[in-house]
């Protein structure tokens, strides 16, 4: 009867471990993919940055040049202007879309890493005993 209660709390015990380093690679392997994620996001925020700086500057310069064009009386190359700014404020509205796309992207990557965690920490549970042991075949 004792060797029956050691070797039941050794299986219990073998199989806990198990189940805790399967926990700790795949949280492992979510904080990797996670981190990829993030710099990746940082990469596409570093490229996004030179652009916004150089649509305000052009921005600028426009408004300088309406500024003078409109002192003068032609009116087809106000209008022309006009479209010019139109495109430019349509540019820099795809622009601030861009600037939120990592912070999306890393918070479905999170989401996405702790459903498979999830998923992977269910079927091999399904597989384990309720006396501690493994079975044969997976359910």
């Amino acid at each position: 009867m004792t060797k029956t209660v050691i070797d039941l709390v050794r299986a219990v015990l073998n199989a806990t471990l198990i189940l805790l380093a399967l926990c700790l690679f795949l949280a492992w392997k979510l904080i990797a993919t996670a981190d990829a994620v993030t710099a990746r996001a940082s990469q596409i925020a570093g490229a996004v940055a030179p652009l916004t700086t150089a649509v305000t500057e052009l921005q600028q310069e426009m408004a300088e040049v309406r500024g003078a064009v409109q002192a003068t009386p032609e009116t087809g190359t106000a209008h022309r202007l006009s479209r010019i700014e139109a495109r430019l404020e349509n540019i820099q509205t795809h622009l601030n879309a861009l600037r939120t796309l990592p912070q999306e992207a890393a918070a479905q990557a999170a989401q996405a890493g702790a459903a498979d965690l999830a998923g992977r920490l269910i079927s091999t549970a399904a597989w384990i005993r309720q006396d501690g042991s493994c079975a044969a075949t997976r359910n």
